[in-house]
């Protein structure tokens, strides 16, 4: 979803990804999308409750509460694969990759570093019973393979349903409180 909100507000592409049997749009949904974490690297989660405006119920404006929000520290570059398919693919979606700074709803922040043409093989692995491996599980969803942009728009009335995959990735926890989880690869 990162990438099509940039195409449409950097690239002011809507009318290209809404277009039935749109190029621009699968090339973005049909994207498979893999991730390498460097060895060595540590993952501090940091629990917080932190003061957020939300929308108040009862009149206008907004109203102060407290949330629960977890902040991520990345000792080293999280590598994002993206693997594709189709001609002019790659080059379509270099123009908005490097513009993403958030995943994710709320409070995310990631900083582009670089492309690399020679990506690393990818150790974040889709979970498989038959194939048990080492690590930390967590659920991802995406969009299916048969969606269409009216799918994810906002504003019409068909939706979509999220595709969830769980992936195991290679970390171990090797501290934690109440305040904060420490993990290493």
């Amino acid at each position: 979803m990162a990438i099509l909100n940039q195409a449409i507000t950097i690239g002011g592409d809507l009318e290209k990804l809404a277009t039935i049997n749109s190029n621009f749009f699968s090339f973005i949904r049909d994207a498979k999308i893999d991730f390498y974490i460097e060895a060595n690297s540590y993952f501090a989660v940091n629990n917080s409750f932190v003061k957020i405006l939300k929308p108040s119920r009862s009149d206008d404006g907004f109203g102060q509460t407290v949330a629960f929000r977890e902040y991520i520290y990345l000792s080293s570059p999280l590598e994002i694969i993206f693997e594709t398919q189709q001609e002019g693919q790659k080059e379509y979606l270099q123009k908005f990759l490097h513009k993403i700074n958030y995943f994710g709803k709320k409070g995310c922040f990631f900083q582009f570093i670089e492309y690399l043409d020679s990506p690393h093989e990818a150790n974040v692995k889709a979970f498989d019973t038959n194939n048990l491996s080492f690590g930390i599980l967590q659920e991802y969803d995406d969009f299916g393979k048969n969606v269409t942009f009216d799918n994810v728009n906002n504003y019409a009335s068909s939706r979509t349903v999220r595709e969830k995959e769980i992936l195991v990735l290679p970390l171990q926890n090797i501290g934690s409180s109440k305040g904060f989880s420490l993990y290493k690869t």
